[in-house]
């Protein structure tokens, strides 16, 4: 006969084959389901770089007085010497201006480079110019390139000295050669002349595509001449003020008694 529990109870039954479900933690905050790797979205492809896509490489920045001065310039050039000449007056029995245009070497912190392909240029169209005609207008042509530093030129200059019958119809005949060579002629005014007296007009110069360049020029009894220069910085605007202050500095160091 087998011995009876004194309990009466039933014997235990083994662990279950699941266990129930875990009881919620603090605040009633039900246990986290186990990771599905299923419902895990993946990566993104890449991440975007800021601000988008990246931005193109620019291109190098062009020469600020390429083939554009080499050309433009002397188009003016040619201007001066063929489109204003009629004002230009030469006579061996008349008494002939008084003054000359003779170009220092040295101009501030610039200096006077013969050398220059510029220079050469311009050289070349005035002296093609003056010997057109029939032989009775004959200014005598002035070019010279001003460098600092760097190989670029600072100033340009351009002219021819002579009798001058009408300075400012000369003056008008320059620019409005400048605007016949495809260039926009803007903001052009009469500036002081200096103690040298005659007129002297300041401007901006553009071309398509191309840096803004500003103009001087002074025209007297005796000679006219053009003061063309770019900014260092291609994007921002001539300083005329400063240009017509450097344009009658000179004048006054290159206009000098025959």
């Amino acid at each position: 006969m087998s011995e009876q529990n004194p309990y009466g109870a039933p014997q235990q039954p083994g662990y279950p084959a699941t266990p129930p479900p875990a009881a919620p933690g603090y605040g009633g905050v039900p246990a986290q389901p186990g990771y599905d790797a299923a419902q895990q979205p993946g990566y993104p492809g890449a991440y975007p770089g800021y601000g988008g896509a990246y931005a193109p490489v620019p291109p190098p920045k062009r020469s600020r007085k390429g083939l554009w001065i080499t050309l433009g310039t002397i188009g003016a050039v040619v201007v001066i010497g063929g489109g204003a000449l009629a004002y230009f007056v030469y006579d061996a029995t008349s008494n002939a201006g008084t003054q000359k245009i003779v170009l220092p070497a040295n101009f501030k912190d610039t200096t006077r480079n013969d050398d220059n392909p510029v220079s050469a240029a311009m050289e070349k169209a005035m002296t093609d110019s003056l010997g057109k005609g029939d032989g009775n207008w004959k200014p005598t042509g002035v070019a010279g390139v001003y460098q600092n530093s760097s190989s670029e030129p600072d100033l340009i200059v351009a002219g021819a000295y002579g009798k001058v019958l009408m300075p400012k119809k000369e003056l008008d005949a320059a620019f409005d050669g400048v605007s016949s060579k495809g260039s926009e002629v803007t903001d052009r005014h009469s500036v002081d002349a200096g103690p040298k007296g005659g007129e002297m007009e300041c401007a901006n110069v553009t071309q398509t595509d191309t840096p803004k360049m500003g103009i001087c020029a002074w025209a007297d009894s005796s000679s006219l001449v053009m003061v063309m220069k770019v900014p260092q910085d291609e994007n921002s605007k001539p300083d005329l003020d400063k240009l017509a202050a450097d344009t009658r500095d000179l004048r006054a160091v290159s206009e000098v008694p025959k």
